[in-house]
């Protein structure tokens, strides 16, 4: 094959892939505004969101793997709905409770203290879950005083998740450390945050599960070593 010939042919191969690539963006854009179809018959609390979770031990990195097949590290958060790995992420939290669970790992303790919490991420405002325990149970308190000091609703107040490492002479743990950002000023999209927020805030306790598919956050004593 001549060089002309190989540019022609490479040059159709590649108008060829924009083409394929261009459809297949269309195609997603066009199913993202149908999502609901089919669904709005649903009841929301039988619809539970994904959850985001806190990868904190090797065992936790084996259940994982993103769309490439890649495993999060510990430390790293897994996105069980996008099946995604961030090692941070902005959001809008719209619900928290405070409630009771029983560790699965020492039952004997009996019950303690957890705060359940539904978000939304801040590049397309889907929903997530988000469960805060043990040395992470008040990551939202800077986020419930700054509601409360400035007089307005979490959901209009963004947040960045990143983590922090702990550790002690049994070893080493993460936890999750929520910073505000930015006071959300887009109107259009502020009104959406309240619409959701109002809807969870009437049926998180349902939507929200009794158990996370792993455990959040852990104190040392917990740690499996």
């Amino acid at each position: 094959m001549d060089t002309d010939e190989k540019t022609v042919k490479d040059t159709s191969l590649k108008a060829s892939k924009e083409k394929e690539t261009n459809v297949v963006k269309y195609g997603e854009a066009e199913l993202k505004k149908d999502f609901m179809v089919g669904l709005s018959r649903v009841p929301m609390a039988d619809i539970r969101p994904p959850q985001i979770l806190l990868i904190q031990k090797s065992s936790d990195m084996d259940d994982f793997s993103d769309s490439k097949g890649e495993k999060p590290k510990i430390g790293q958060y897994f996105h069980t709905g996008r099946m995604q790995i961030m090692d941070s992420f902005e959001c809008f939290i719209l619900f928290a409770a405070k409630s009771k669970y029983i560790s699965k790992i020492k039952p004997e303790e009996g019950e303690k203290f957890q705060y359940k919490a539904v978000g939304v991420m801040a590049d397309d405002l889907s929903t997530f879950g988000f469960i805060f325990r043990s040395s992470a149970l008040y990551a939202l308190s800077s986020l419930f005083t700054a509601a409360i000091s400035q007089r307005r609703p979490m959901f209009s107040l963004k947040v960045l998740f990143e983590t922090k490492e702990l550790s002690n002479d049994k070893g080493s743990w993460f936890i999750p450390v929520v910073r505000l950002t930015d006071d959300e000023p887009d109107y259009a999209k502020l009104q959406v945050l309240s619409g959701l927020a109002k809807r969870y805030d009437v049926q998180a306790e349902e939507i929200m599960p009794d158990e996370p598919e792993a455990e959040q956050t852990v104190d040392a004593e917990d740690i499996p070593f």
